[in-house]
């Protein structure tokens, strides 16, 4: 399988992307945009990460990575800011625009797996505006099922050791690349960094 990115991944990575060393204004190469706009932009310290533009206000996307088939895991951190009472979405995924999907909704208060467009499970979630959301996502395989798992906290906690939503999927996951996604419903951009694809652990 071939590896891609910008940033060597190790022998346990089949991508990894810090953005550090792209250029700001440009999509890097192997990135994808399905829908909506993204570059590379700098923030006030010159870190740099991936951002989603303001416009359109829908759902965009890019996707990244090799395609996969089977058990794999992404992961990714994830900035929004909210508007008065306008939120922002977003979301990490795998196998492709219809495979699993788990995202952030703050206006519920909630974390979604989603599914062919669909939410399949939700739980709650509280979100910190402005603050950096670190998001992971796997499909393992489980007998003759899949377990799928995703975790989701703030810069100030830490990584929780029990998955924050699951659910049993019967069939296959699907086949496709990572995918990264944002609805800027508050009128801000959303911004992505530290993207990691590796196998199913």
């Amino acid at each position: 399988m071939a590896l891609h990115g910008q940033n060597k991944p190790s022998g346990a990575e089949f991508y990894k992307m810090d953005f550090q060393s792209s250029e700001v204004g440009v999509l890097p190469d192997g990135i994808m945009e399905i829908d909506g706009v993204f570059k590379v932009a700098a923030g006030a310290s010159g870190e740099k990460y991936l951002e989603m533009d303001k416009e359109p206000l829908s759902e965009n996307a890019v996707i990244l990575g090799p395609s996969l088939k089977g058990g794999a895991s992404v992961s990714a951190k994830v900035r929004s800011f909210k508007k008065r009472r306008s939120y922002p979405r977003f979301a990490i995924g795998l196998h492709g625009i219809s495979g699993f999907r788990l995202r952030v909704v703050p206006s519920k208060g909630a974390i979604e797996l989603v599914k062919n467009e669909e939410s399949v499970k939700t739980v709650p979630f509280k979100w910190n505006a402005d603050e950096w959301t670190s998001l992971e996502l796997s499909v393992l395989p489980d007998g003759e099922n899949w377990r799928v798992e995703g975790r989701a906290w703030s810069a100030s906690t830490s990584k929780p050791v029990k998955a924050t939503v699951t659910l049993t999927h019967k069939g296959s996951p699907g086949q496709g690349k990572a995918s990264l996604w944002g609805t800027a419903y508050s009128g801000r951009a959303v911004h992505f960094d530290e993207v990691t694809v590796s196998p199913a652990k």
